[in-house]
């Protein structure tokens, strides 16, 4: 059950099919769920159904957060300690409110429980609450919610980072998403699915950032990680720490920094690897980005050194020569209104085979071109999440290459 590359053939991987929190979605706070648009329900989820399938003739084995979360919950009598743990991450400042939200989780199904934390939890449905109104309620009358909906949960690659047989929890840079990263923890613990990795994190309300979208599995022993917008320079001082000197799985571990933008939140917004020497990049960004390797010394603490190219780091640390392809062409307008629309957010599935969405002809046009065989995906609604096929996976399994 390890992943050691970016595009090993991809075997097993973890879903969520989006649900009602995308219908709890509404102007007024769009910003502070991390959302520009809102997405249509229903296409976004026959979309997901597209991504899915295609997954499934490719011979990938899926599985689904919240069905794998709902046989835990049952089979571990965990029901009680996971809702306390959302509780603890949620803005319920009441003591009042908190017990009667507690009980309206306990009550339901373990399924219909799992759904809300999801979902969210409107505050016109706990029947005891309706007549009541503690100060935190009048403070905050205009939210319509006790639990924020998690519109972002279908992202899944987000929630940590599978390298090797350990899986890294992130710590999610905005406070809307840090109960995402709960599901994770709670399978990677009890999940016989996880049964031989160990989790790896800090608290999960630690206020360094750290996000999957932004780790890259280059080889075994070799990490790419996005200074970014959500990842933080303390989380990747934490990260060598931990992965090079503490607990040595990798060699060293590979940053580039990109410009701090909600456009590139993420390095898997502008940067993908496509096959043993490919990648795709965003040449709006190539001239901004500074990169630097980080490796284990003889004193037993890190050593960084500045690199002189993002094509000569990852020479050096593959061996071989690559080839950088720009998505896009190269033309401005036409490379920056396909990144918005996730062209770089590619899912290889393996060596020279990758799953993108169908909007970004241009892009898909020159990756034929290069030999890559790219499979196409709708993803009209899907994409107003600000993510690709890359940030909808989280890899389980992948075979060495």
């Amino acid at each position: 059950m390890k992943v050691t590359s970016e595009i090993g053939p991809l075997q097993k991987v973890m879903l969520y099919k989006p649900g009602k929190e995308l219908e709890y979605l509404f102007p007024m706070y769009l910003e502070e769920m991390l959302f520009d648009e809102i997405p249509w329900l229903k296409r976004a989820q026959e979309e997901h159904d597209g991504f899915s399938d295609t997954l499934k003739k490719a011979g990938v084995e899926i599985y689904y957060v919240d069905e794998l979360m709902s046989e835990i919950l049952d089979r571990n009598n965990l029901k009680k300690q996971f809702i306390t743990e959302h509780l603890n991450l949620s803005d319920i400042a009441n003591p009042d409110t908190r017990e009667a939200v507690f009980d309206y989780l306990m009550n339901k199904t373990t399924t219909e429980t799992v759904k809300t934390l999801i979902k969210g939890l409107r505050k016109d449905y706990v029947e005891q609450l309706k007549k009541e109104s503690s100060f935190s309620d009048l403070t905050k009358e205009s939210f319509p919610f006790y639990l924020s909906p998690l519109p972002s949960m279908y992202f899944t690659r987000d929630h940590g980072i599978k390298a090797q047989d350990d899986i890294i929890l992130s710590s999610m840079f905005n406070m809307s998403r840090k109960r995402e990263t709960l599901f994770l923890k709670y399978l990677v613990e009890y999940h016989p699915l996880f049964a031989s990795s160990k989790p790896l994190a800090e608290d999960l309300s630690w206020p360094h950032g750290l996000e999957g979208g932004d780790v890259l599995v280059l080889k075994e022993d070799t990490l790419i990680v996005g200074y970014s917008e959500r990842t933080t320079e303390q989380a990747i001082e934490w990260l060598a720490h931990n992965l090079l000197v503490q607990e040595e799985i990798f060699k060293e571990i590979l940053v580039v920094e990109i410009p701090k933008k909600r456009a590139y939140m993420h390095l898997d917004t502008v940067f993908t690897m496509l096959d043993y020497d490919k990648f795709l990049l965003y040449p709006g960004i190539k001239d901004a980005i500074h990169c630097y390797r980080l490796r284990k010394n003889s004193h037993g603490s890190v050593d960084s050194n500045k690199e002189e190219s993002l094509s000569s780091m990852l020479e050096k640390s593959l061996d071989r020569p690559v080839k950088i392809i720009y998505s896009g062409e190269q033309t401005p307008i036409t490379a920056a209104r396909e990144q918005w629309g996730d062209s770089t957010n590619t899912l290889a599935i393996k060596p020279g085979k990758v799953i993108c969405y169908n909007r970004n002809e241009r892009t898909n046009e020159i990756l034929n071109k290069e030999g890559i065989e790219v499979l196409e995906i709708e993803g009209s609604e899907l994409v107003r999440g600000r993510g690709g096929p890359r940030c909808m996976s989280f890899p389980i399994m992948r075979e060495p290459i």
